[in-house]
């Protein structure tokens, strides 16, 4: 899927290096990341460390790890017991076959008039935005499912949150608004692989519960977050999943 995107849209192995060394660097200011103290890093620091597979280096990967977190969903009726919930606005799932059962392949369709395989999660974020009646223009906070550079790059196009493809991204500074800031939180900013499902939902409520606990991000600076967008699974499994959650009640 990398290689395929890097041949059709021009995406180069510093564009993926400039995602993983800002992922890496947001978990070395988080005191609650896995690589927390271990960083800064470099572009530089990300094409040095070993090839794994082309196109991804060592730092370019997914760190092993371990962890858990846990949510708790109640009725409208019950938040009157939270002084700051956060609301479900919408949300949407994509699947194009079993994970890790199908090879992943770019222009693979389940039917005819689908999406391609990579553009998996598009259809998801359509339908979520919709739901809500929100655009991406709305969201402030992207919390991604980052278990490569790649995938961070191929979301922020498919959740419709940059314009363009992966050389745009570096040329104008991949967290292209001000206000927005993507993968910011732990554990996954190092990144790594650990409770994804759950965690990225967790992470937009403790910022939204906990605005202070927010800066978390040396590039860019997130003090309140209206609504976030998170995402799990990727091109690789064949299925991504969208929520938008959100301080106000819909």
């Amino acid at each position: 899927m990398a290689r395929r995107h890097m041949l059709t849209y021009g995406t180069t192995p510093e564009q993926l290096a400039a995602v993983a060394a800002t992922i890496r660097t947001n978990g070395h200011v988080n005191p609650e990341a896995v690589y927390y103290g271990r960083g800064p890093f470099s572009v530089d620091d990300i094409l040095a460390s070993r090839m794994i597979a082309d196109p991804f280096h060592l730092l370019d990967c997914a760190t092993t790890s371990e962890g858990g977190c846990g949510i708790v969903l109640v009725s409208a009726e019950r938040t009157i017991d939270s002084p700051s919930p956060l609301w479900i606005l919408g949300g949407a799932s994509d699947s194009f076959g079993p994970a890790y059962a199908v090879a992943p392949v770019w222009d693979f369709r389940p039917q005819p008039d689908a999406d391609t395989a990579g553009r998996v999660g598009a259809r998801a974020a359509r339908r979520a935005f919709s739901m809500a009646g929100l655009t991406p223009a709305d969201v402030d906070v992207a919390e991604l499912y980052d278990p490569f550079s790649f995938e961070v790059i191929r979301q922020l196009r498919n959740v419709r949150l940059l314009r363009g493809w992966g050389g745009w991204l570096v040329r104008r500074g991949w967290e292209h608004r001000a206000r927005m800031a993507a993968s910011p939180s732990p554990p996954t900013a190092a990144p790594c692989r650990s409770v994804t499902q759950d965690q990225r939902p967790a992470a937009a409520a403790r910022r939204a519960s906990r605005p202070a606990a927010a800066r978390l991000v040396s590039h860019n600076q997130v003090e309140e977050a209206e609504v976030s967008l998170c995402s799990n699974g990727g091109a690789g499994a064949l299925f991504c999943d969208v929520i938008l959650l959100g301080r106000e009640r819909p």
